[in-house]
């Protein structure tokens, strides 16, 4: 907060549910009278030209009255922005231009002396106007191509088009390249150049002689800043004859730049600026002012800070002008439309800070605080762990599933998804995730308006791969009242859907046995399969076998002993065991199923985990080749290139067939990092399924904690996210030295664990 407050003079409303902008506000010599007039057009369409007329000497100087509003009158476009300028042909005085959205016409103001004491009468006469093709954004006025005595209208369109007027005839349209949403532009004299901001946030300098050359297919600008951020405004002032200086309002910067686009200083601003004004008291003082979004006044001399000030209000154009009463006189527009006219006073603000309580506590105070803090954490306790993230009011959408049974011949699961609510929500976006190969189709389903229920639906097929989790996850975001919320469901997809009945065999490979304390026959653990496909490939309730349906080489065999209360599982590799596993575990999990068989797989995945470091240093080093022999490629290009400008002959063999050779030499790099990517996509999947296997026959010994173990799979699951600079490896040992810092530290049973997973 600033320490003075600006002084009001003269403070006025304009209109009435109007809205104002930057461009809104002009001050100029429109009458010819040796002192500024006020400007003000509004988004409404409504022009008013004010003259404020306040005796300083008077103790009281701050009333508007009827007189000192010369004009107001009601155009039939909105304003967007107004300038003065020569701009009528064979006439030396200053007509008024103002810009519509699709027009920019010209007016003349004409004054009446008054022989009474209501003063002068002005009038506005329209002198031409131009209709414009494309809608505008803003326009310039000045003496393009150096021209003295008249001034030419330049209109910037909304697509980045530039429409020259000379006074009442439209000379020339240029389109600027690299142009994506309008920004603010000035005209500098000195250099006969226009001034912008392109959409790769580069300041560029045209020239007007370039624009105006029509062989040239693609404008170039003279010079080019890259300023890296968007700019909020952009102001011209010519310092001496011979130097300008451009000054650009950033979001957190203020530049001035010379009319070569040289960088004179850069000042960084400790607040988000609102608008500025820029002015000069004489050579070469440079003086800047710009609002803070606190609503303070800040003045500096080049960079630095000489004054500032508390405004009443928030404005969004600010200016200097010179009036009949008073000279160098503050006016200030605000969105809502107050105009007022102030001087930077010195008066103090009001504002009184409360004495800072300085309660001293004894020891004996403090030590029982600091025992009440540590028993508050000492019982901080899992329920509100678990509460902290919990939403605080119930879903607006009940989200419910439906998947249809399949027949034999079906290759596909339907899905169908029910949302219903009793309000209107909005935005309901509903996303299907499946672990691959399972692909969902679609996996998304936006609804823009739900007022009562909807029904949608997702069918899920098998690509590729090994099988090894059948959970399909569904989640739903929406809006509602500008209020997010989210609701999720997971489903258990049909064992038919991957897996179909085969011959039982005997003497696999891979062998698994399991213990419960009651069993369930196979045809009621699998009851989705029909009974002519038990019957037709011999398998019944005690034994049956089992094959992929998109890999049918890769079998299982599932065998019941009632009496000893146990499963065998066989297969030909630990991968097709997976899938099984996770279905007994799922659908046994009441009856205690339990293995001690979880050494089974982990020397396959020792050599998963093995094979995923050599993929991943084997990319690095072909990105070494391929950065090695796209310099030499580079190299060996610009040598050719200034062989063949050499008017002297040369021998050209030796340099082609470098470049023939390193060409081929890139091409190989590409072809091996385009396979070991794909390695290691492949390796990512045997990986993750390897370690659902070992997670789960660690579950199933029942000798650790649930909640445990689960954080320690979700700890090394992450196998298929993974970056350039970030792969499984990177990521699983910054989570289990996590783990080992917390969870894991406070059992030592858990130490196996680690070591089993990172060996």
């Amino acid at each position: 907060m600033s320490l003075f407050k600006v002084r009001d003079l003269w403070t006025t409303k304009c209109g009435k549910d109007e809205v104002f902008e930057s461009s809104s506000l002009l001050i100029a010599d429109i009458r010819g009278q040796n002192f500024d007039d006020i400007i003000v057009g509004s988004h409404s369409g409504y022009l008013r030209i004010f003259n404020p007329q306040f005796d300083l000497e008077a103790e009281e100087y701050g009333a508007f009255k009827a007189i000192d509003q010369l004009i107001e009158i009601q155009l039939e476009e909105p304003i967007l922005q107004i300038a003065v300028g020569k701009l009528v042909s064979g006439s030396k005085v200053n007509h008024l231009a103002i810009l519509h959205p699709r027009s920019v016409a010209v007016y003349n103001v004409i004054t009446k002396t008054g022989s009474t004491e209501h003063g002068d009468q002005c009038q506005i006469n329209i002198v031409y106007e131009h209709h414009l093709k494309r809608s505008a954004y803003s326009f310039l006025v000045g003496g393009f191509g150096g021209v003295e005595g008249r001034d030419f209208l330049c209109v910037l369109g909304l697509d980045g088009t530039l429409m020259f007027y000379e006074q009442e005839t439209l000379s020339l349209t240029r389109l600027l390249p690299n142009f994506l949403l309008p920004s603010p532009i000035v005209y500098i004299p000195h250099t006969d150049s226009f001034v912008l901001l392109n959409s790769n946030w580069h300041i560029e300098s045209y020239r007007y002689q370039i624009l105006g050359e029509e062989s040239t297919d693609r404008v170039l600008p003279s010079w080019s800043y890259n300023l890296g951020e968007d700019v909020n405004d952009m102001r011209f002032l010519s310092l001496t004859t011979n130097e300008a200086a451009i000054f650009v309002l950033t979001e957190r910067n203020f530049y001035c730049f010379g009319e070569t686009g040289v960088l004179k200083f850069c000042k960084r601003l400790q607040y988000i600026p609102l608008c500025c004004h820029i002015y000069s008291r004489g050579e070469p003082s440079v003086m800047s002012m710009i609002v803070s979004d606190s609503n303070n006044l800040l003045i500096y001399e080049g960079s630095k800070l000489k004054w500032g000030a508390q405004l009443h209000a928030t404005p969004v154009a600010i200016s200097r002008a010179s009036l009949e009463s008073l000279q160098g006189c503050l006016i200030v527009l605000t969105e809502e439309g107050e105009l007022e006219c102030a001087y930077l006073g010195t008066e103090p603000t009001v504002f009184v800070p409360p004495p800072i309580q300085n309660s001293v506590l004894s020891n004996a105070e403090l030590e029982s605080k600091y025992a009440s803090l540590q028993h508050q954490i000492a019982t901080y306790s899992k329920a509100s762990k678990e509460s902290l993230g919990a939403p605080t009011q119930k879903s607006e959408i009940k989200l419910t599933t439906k998947t249809w049974p399949m027949s034999d011949s079906d290759t596909t699961c339907s899905i169908e998804i029910y949302l219903t609510t009793g309000s209107s929500v909005h935005n309901v976006n509903i996303t299907i995730e499946v672990c691959k190969p399972l692909v969902a189709e679609p996996a998304t389903h936006f609804i823009q308006t739900i007022n009562d229920s909807v029904e949608v639906s997702t069918r899920i097929s098998v690509s590729e791969g090994d099988i090894w989790d059948l959970n399909c996850n569904i989640v739903c975001t929406y809006l509602s009242e500008e209020t997010f919320g989210v609701v999720s469901t997971d489903v258990e997809l049909p064992a038919k859907l991957v897996l179909e009945l085969a011959p039982p065999s005997r003497g696999q490979d891979f062998s698994l046995t399991f213990t419960a304390m009651q069993v369930v026959i196979l045809s009621a653990l699998f009851s989705d399969f029909s009974a002519d496909s038990w019957n037709t490939t011999n398998s019944n309730e005690y034994a049956a076998g089992f094959r992929y349906r998109n890999n049918p080489s890769i079998t299982f065999t599932l065998t019941l002993n009632r009496p000893g209360l146990k499963y065998r599982l066989e297969g030909d590799s630990v991968t097709s065991l997976t899938l099984p596993v996770c279905i007994l575990a799922k659908k046994l999990a009441s009856k205690h199923l339990k293995s001690n068989q979880y050494s089974l797989g982990l020397n396959e995945l020792f050599s998963a985990i093995d094979e995923n470091i050599r993929l991943r240093n084997l990319i690095r080093e072909i990105e070494t080749e391929l950065r090695l022999g796209s310099g030499q490629m580079r190299s060996a290009q610009r040598r050719l290139l200034s062989k063949m400008r050499d008017k002297t002959p040369c021998d050209m063999k030796p340099l082609s067939a470098l470049i023939a050779y390193t060409h081929d030499y890139l091409m190989d790099a590409a072809h091996r990092m385009e396979g070991a990517q794909i390695d290691l996509n492949k390796n990512g999947h045997l990986l993750a399924n390897l370690l659902k296997f070992t997670f789960t026959m660690i579950r199933l010994t029942g000798n650790v904690l649930e909640e445990e173990l689960k954080q320690a799979y979700e700890a090394v699951c992450c196998t298929q996210h993974m970056s350039e600079e970030q792969g499984w490896a990177e990521i699983t040992q910054f989570s289990l030295s996590h783990l080992l810092k917390t969870i894991l530290a406070r059992y030592d049973k858990y130490i196996d664990l680690y070591i089993i997973s990172i060996k």
